[in-house]
């Protein structure tokens, strides 16, 4: 729930959420991404990408500047560049329910555009073998020297401890406690997840 409304894609009961300083509350998810924002939910295929569609037609409807006609030799052209950069084992002509789970999860984080300034994940790699995560975590730390801001929710509670540099405790729907990763253990905060402060 906190990441779909930070997203947009739900809108707070209550509260409110800044980015850089400014109120984005009530803004919807178009007009995020627009400012910068990014959001990977955790059903890769189920809710991030469109089973029967090929990578290339992904690539056009991520593009940022939507247009009538659509360059098919250029968009192939681009996604092959991206497949190659973030090693997608697939084609352009592709279908996204061809790829493995792995080479799904690489597809979105080919889709997303370059600069963002936050980036919000869901479960980022679950069901993915230590070579994938890796990888994933790689990208990831690439984004945050680049300036954007990573917000990832994870049932893994050793990865949120490794990973993370902050992380909010929810209990019963409300923020319970900000703690430093460096300063907390994974059974310290199975303990506040459980409401024990």
């Amino acid at each position: 729930m906190l990441l779909e409304a930070s997203a947009g894609l739900q809108q707070p009961s209550e509260g409110r959420i800044l980015l850089g300083g400014k109120d984005i509350s009530g803004w919807g998810y178009h007009r995020l991404q627009n400012a910068g924002v990014a959001y990977m939910a955790a059903g890769r295929l189920e809710e991030g990408l469109v089973a029967g569609l090929t990578l290339t037609e992904h690539m056009v409807l991520a593009q940022p500047e939507q247009t009538f006609f659509v360059n098919w030799e250029e968009m192939q052209l681009k996604t092959a560049r991206r497949i190659d950069h973030y090693q997608v084992v697939g084609r352009p002509n592709s279908t996204a329910d061809e790829l493995s789970g792995g080479n799904q999860q690489r597809l979105l984080f080919a889709l997303l555009n370059r600069q963002l300034r936050l980036l919000l994940l869901e479960h980022p790699t679950r069901g993915l073998d230590i070579r994938s995560a890796n990888w994933i975590w790689e990208q990831l730390y690439e984004r945050r020297k680049e300036g954007t801001a990573v917000v990832f929710i994870s049932a893994d509670l050793d990865e949120v401890v490794e990973r993370s540099d902050r992380i909010a405790v929810f209990f019963g729907g409300r923020l319970l406690q900000i703690v430093s990763a460096e300063e907390t253990t994974v059974e310290e905060l199975g303990h506040l997840i459980g409401g024990e402060l």
